[in-house]
């Protein structure tokens, strides 16, 4: 997959590292440079897990997906964030790809639903209301 960025953390907050390319291999994953130089690689059988864990939008503008690859007997997992075209088939084939080769894939954090939103708000309005007409002695608290 062309068109990565590599999540990592800098001394400003988290960096993302351009113009990499991951690819799946039968044997494990690799992380290239744009001239072919190898910056990081592992066997299927080293990685305990591949999940995409959110949505993201790349400097361009187009949509991207986060995956974590963790690396087995250690607490470091690798961040990517994938180009696509199409957010949620790229999800997919990340979590089949996981699943072949028998890793843990979870799925992608869920969005808070639009109902919660609505309550939210609803109740945030209806305590702005009832603060503003106290405050003009409206009503009394």
């Amino acid at each position: 997959m062309p068109d990565v960025y590599l999540l990592t953390e800098g001394h400003d907050g988290v960096v993302a590292l351009p113009r990499l390319t991951l690819t799946f291999l039968d044997s494990g994953v690799v992380l290239d440079k744009a001239d072919g130089e190898s910056v990081w690689e592992s066997d299927w059988a080293g990685l305990d897990e591949m999940s995409p864990v959110e949505r993201s939008v790349l400097p361009d503008g187009r949509q991207g997906v986060v995956i974590v690859v963790v690396e087995q007997g250690r607490r470091h997992n690798h961040r990517f964030v994938l180009g696509t075209d199409d957010a949620a088939s790229t999800e997919a084939a990340v979590r089949e790809r996981a699943a072949a080769h028998g890793l843990r894939s979870r799925s992608p954090r869920r969005a808070v639903s639009g109902l919660l939103m609505a309550v939210l708000v609803v109740a945030a309005l209806a305590a702005m209301a009832a603060l503003l007409l106290a405050a003009t002695h409206v009503i009394h608290l």
